[in-house]
């Protein structure tokens, strides 16, 4: 039986720009036998540059796994977190993964996985522990040949496509590249995963969002 968990408990943890923004929480309900994907855009240089790079979205910027694990709600994701003796891979909770004095934080939205039986949410943990125990690095260059760097959307990718790649076979994008980012990537054209990509899938479907301006 699915036990839907609240996740009001939140309301005093999350403090944006305004105290209004500390509300946001109230209205969420979450089935703990249920996967989510979290959406956040942030004010920072990275999120402008994430941005640049969606094909539709143009407030989300990071993305993350969202799963309940005994009793904890907590979020699998990759970003640089410029500490070179850890692991890019972390698992957060939403406390810290929306900690607005690390984070200057614009944008929320919750996206529920349609469709996920209890032997595809189990292989989904099971993934989720495997990048957990391996030591990974942010890719910034975004390519897609080296296992020990990810960036978050093609981490996002790989999970779900060893899940069931026919429902959730998503394409890279290309985009041309010029000025800064030409020189930055050193190419005229960068494939990837857009951190949107998997808003359009139709076993994914947008349950909350909150724009915070």
């Amino acid at each position: 039986m699915k036990v839907i968990l609240r996740i009001s408990v939140f309301l005093t943890l999350i403090n944006c720009k305004d105290n209004s923004n500390s509300l946001f929480w109230k209205d969420v309900q979450l089935n703990e036998d249920q996967v989510y994907l979290v959406f956040r855009g942030t004010k920072s240089k990275e999120g402008f540059f994430a941005k640049d790079f969606n094909i539709r979205d143009t407030l989300s910027s990071h993305i993350g796994i969202l799963i309940n694990d005994k009793t904890k709600w907590e979020i699998y994701h990759i970003i640089d977190f410029k500490d070179k003796n850890r692991s890019d891979f972390r698992k957060q909770s939403l406390k810290d993964f929306f900690d607005s004095k690390k984070e200057d934080i614009n944008y929320v939205s919750f996206w529920e996985i349609d469709n996920i039986d209890s032997n595809e949410f189990q292989q989904i943990k099971k993934e989720l522990n495997y990048y957990l125990a391996k030591f990974i690095k942010f890719d910034k260059l975004f390519t897609l040949e080296d296992s020990t760097k990810m960036y978050c959307s093609e981490f996002i990718f790989k999970v779900l496509h060893k899940v069931d790649s026919i429902n959730f076979n998503f394409q890279t994008h290309k985009k041309k590249l010029n000025g800064v980012y030409a020189t930055y990537f050193r190419k005229d054209t960068l494939e990837y995963y857009p951190v949107d990509v998997f808003q359009n899938n139709k076993n994914i479907r947008k349950i909350k969002e909150w724009n915070f301006k």
